[in-house]
């Protein structure tokens, strides 16, 4: 019997070869972009859950004045493990400064990947070894884990256990152990782990430093843990203490939900997640769609078939089975065609998503089971349809042509049309308004200007020593119009400091800021705008005065101490520590993500303590002045590669995940309209060949071409009208909540929903006339004479 139903579809489908092709390459494009998605989308949701047991590891952030870092104070580590009994291990993490100078005899390398970790990292985080044993690995001081890639890379096929690593010509330290590569799917990757020394001192809330992960002893203790924690704090402040809050995420939950700063890796978004698993879904559907539309405009030739199958005694279940059957062929030739689409394509997606997907994912147990139910749901939904309601056809009523009649078949494809282009009209509205942001976001105006100026990292006490006759050198280039040394860039400001009026020294008086020790040109060298005071004298000393320091602060926090710009002047505050005099206020600049609100910024005069040197070259002189600042590196740090970075690509990095998330809901809306318009295009077809004697009678009657086309295409451009009046008040709500997670962001005008109203017409309008002008087109004499 099951022979006997695929020999019949296989045979209907070779009849039909058009509609055939219609549906399997439909099928084709929406379970192909279905896949590409959900690869995202599992790879998104795999961060982290190649721990053993990874359900009982956690990650403890500090929270204090509304403020949440990933970051602890030493102590806090001891503190879980005396304190907290469900704690098993307990390790703490510790990111170098800058750029780390690796040597290994004459290799050397300028490395990111360079971290410090307490021995027991390997109780808490599964690091799988190749060589060395992790229980002693980083046990003693000056010694090092190296990644297998980074150990091939300084030593070859050599052992590099017991060989010796230089960090920056001052630290020598011994490899003890080398372990596989980090996943790409952790929140955490690093080439290097070396021993970590905590200062001592006594133990105080304050210099948040350490990542600190916890391993709990099983799910029970997993689930008490966050609870526990909680009640440590609040016996502390009971007895008297002032501790900060403290919160334990799970591990597995960082890369999607944290929303903490000074995290150790870029995070990715629950809620793009989930919108690209909606649109994984919605382009499905879109395609399941088109088989049923095209199934209930052939349902009045196929009605004398069921008749005629019914009158020599077929029952309704075999006649489902057949026409189910039918719909499963076209689903896995659809499903085949998109795995060979995948095959060919992931390279390209890759490059689109920044991803490093494989081939291989596709035959994990949840992608299989993926497709298996891919398969049953297309196969099920798309022929639903023409398996109940044509197999429900009466068979005189059928042989008769009386299915023809009723208009329920024809609104039931209406309803489905107007789904599928309400669905494209979301997905190009969004993708515009998403585009439209982006741009906002590139071309608003800083408040500082961040064009041709390049970064150069001071990374080791030599370079920091030397870099005053570096920067006198390379100002002396023609194409460099200012330098400046500070201690971080615009982008990637991370100190937080403390800061008060100065003869206030009340404790809850303070208000936090961002801090960034520079030298006496950071202004000239950032272009920074000056609404009062002036930036720092010339002839300041090589070292400050750390009884009495120089301060430029923005408005902002002029606002929160209480004055005006011009009043700030000559006035006396504190940051941390740190008291002195405010020198100048600088007009509001967003050296952070504009998802966020301009927050207070300090810059003090503090030379000995800066790591960055930037260079501002003359419009049209880059490539010019990259010359001379190789040249002088070359002079100020043989010793090292030349390395740099532009500041507009430390901005642009920002706003990496919208810039993806606008590259692949651009790509992926222009393929769910496709696919809506091959099922325009065949419904079309079909509309066409029903009215073949009708356009005839018309055009004997002096009906003109552009009379058909009209005729045949106004009904569709109806049913897209109609889309796109109930899609846009849908998209609006979306695309409006999405723009509220930024501080700064475009004015939702109506200029986007009409550009995707006249696309969506357009696209919709071209695709049916080619049917249109077709038919109209036609001999008339040959429409009359057809049967």
């Amino acid at each position: 019997m099951l022979t006997n139903y695929l020999r019949v579809a296989l045979r209907t489908l070779r009849r039909h070869p058009g509609y055939a092709l219609l549906n399997a390459v439909g099928l084709a494009v929406g379970i192909a972009c279905c896949l590409f998605l959900l690869l995202f989308v599992q790879d998104e949701l795999s961060y982290d859950r190649h721990h053993q047991d990874a359900e009982q590891v956690f990650r403890v952030s500090a929270a204090f004045d509304e403020r949440e870092i990933a970051l602890t104070p030493p102590m806090v580590a001891d503190l879980l493990m005396a304190e907290v009994p469900a704690v098993e291990a307990v390790a703490r993490i510790n990111r170098a400064w800058g750029v780390s100078l690796v040597r290994a005899g004459d290799r050397a390398f300028e490395e990111t990947g360079f971290f410090f970790a307490d021995a027991s990292v390997f109780d808490v985080l599964t690091i799988p070894f190749d060589k060395g044993d992790p229980a002693t690995a980083l046990a003693r001081p000056n010694t090092v884990v190296l990644t297998a890639s980074t150990a091939q890379r300084y030593f070859g096929d050599t052992d590099p256990i017991g060989q010796t690593l230089t960090r920056n010509d001052v630290h020598d330290l011994e490899v003890t152990g080398v372990v596989e590569d980090v996943p790409a799917n952790a929140h955490f990757r690093f080439d290097f782990l070396a021993a970590l020394a905590v200062p001592e001192g006594p133990p105080v809330w304050s210099n948040a430093n350490y990542h600190t992960y916890v391993r709990t002893h099983d799910a029970a203790s997993a689930a008490a843990f966050p609870g526990r924690v909680n009640a440590l704090i609040a016996r502390l402040e009971a007895d008297g203490q002032e501790p900060w809050d403290l919160h334990a995420m799970p591990i597995t939950d960082i890369h999607l939900y944290s929303t903490v700063e000074h995290e150790l890796d870029t995070v990715g978004s629950i809620r793009v997640v989930y919108g690209f698993a909606t649109v994984a879904l919605l382009i499905l559907i879109i395609a399941c769609i088109n088989y049923m539309n095209l199934a209930t405009a052939r349902a009045a030739k196929r009605s004398e078939e069921v008749g005629l199958r019914k009158s020599l005694g077929a029952q309704r279940g075999q006649l489902i089975a057949q026409f189910y059957g039918e719909s499963a062929l076209l689903t896995l030739g659809g499903v085949v065609l998109a795995l060979a689409v995948v095959a060919l394509g992931l390279p390209w997606f890759n490059a689109l998503s920044g991803k490093a997907l494989t081939f291989g994912a596709l035959g994990s147990p949840s992608i299989v089971a993926l497709i298996v139910g891919i398969f049953v749901l297309v196969s099920v939904v798309a022929g639903s349809y023409p398996a109940f309601h044509l197999s429900g056809f009466e068979p005189v009523r059928a042989l008769r042509g009386g299915a023809k009649s009723g208009h329920g078949p024809s609104r039931l494809r209406q309803g489905l049309v107007v789904f599928q282009f309400g669905i494209s009209a979301i997905l190009i509205a969004s993708t515009l308004v998403v585009l439209s942001q982006i741009r906002y976001l590139s071309e608003q105006d800083l408040g500082f200007d961040k064009e041709h100026v390049v970064v150069v990292p001071l990374s080791d006490p030599t370079l920091q020593q030397a870099y005053p006759a570096m920067q006198e050198a390379i100002e002396q280039s023609p194409s460099v119009v200012s330098a400046a040394a500070l201690n971080q860039i615009p982008g990637e400001l991370g100190w937080t400091s403390q800061m008060q009026r100065s003869p206030n020294d009340d404790p809850e008086a303070f208000f936090y800021v961002k801090g960034m020790p520079a030298n006496a040109t950071v202004a000239d060298g950032l272009g920074l705008q000056f609404v009062a005071g002036e930036g720092f004298p010339d002839n300041l000393p090589a070292f400050p005065d750390t009884t009495r320091y120089l301060f430029l602060v923005n408005e902002t926090a002029a606002r929160q101490l209480g004055w005006t710009p011009e009043e700030s002047i000559g006035q006396l505050v504190r940051v941390d520590s740190r008291r002195g005099e405010v020198r100048g206020v600088v007009q509001d600049f967003h050296y952070q993500s504009m998802h966020a609100a301009i927050e207070p910024l300090a810059i003090w005069y503090q030379p000995d303590q800066v790591s960055n040197l930037t260079v501002r070259f003359a419009p049209g002189q880059t490539e010019a002045g990259m010359e001379d600042l190789e040249a002088v590196w070359g002079q100020f740090a043989s010793h090292r590669p030349f390395s740099f970075r532009f500041l507009d690509d430390v901005y642009d990095g920002l706003y990496r995940s919208e810039q993806q998330l606008g590259r692949i809901v651009s790509v992926f809306a222009f393929l769910a309209l496709f696919v809506a318009c091959l099922g325009l295009f065949g419904l079309a077809a079909f509309t066409a060949q029903q009215r073949t004697k009708e356009i005839g009678v018309r055009k004997v009657l002096g009906a003109t071409v552009p009379n058909v086309v009209a005729l045949l295409t106004k009904d569709f451009v109806a049913l897209v009208g109609v889309a796109f009046v109930v899609a846009m008040p849908l998209t609006w709500l979306g695309v409006t909540r999405w723009l509220d997670g930024f501080a700064y962001h475009i004015e939702l005008g109506p200029a986007p929903f009409l550009v995707a109203g006249a696309l969506l017409l357009a696209v919709a309008l071209a695709t049916v006339s080619v049917q249109a002008v077709r038919a109209a087109t036609a001999d008339p004499v040959r429409a009359l004479r057809s049967e």
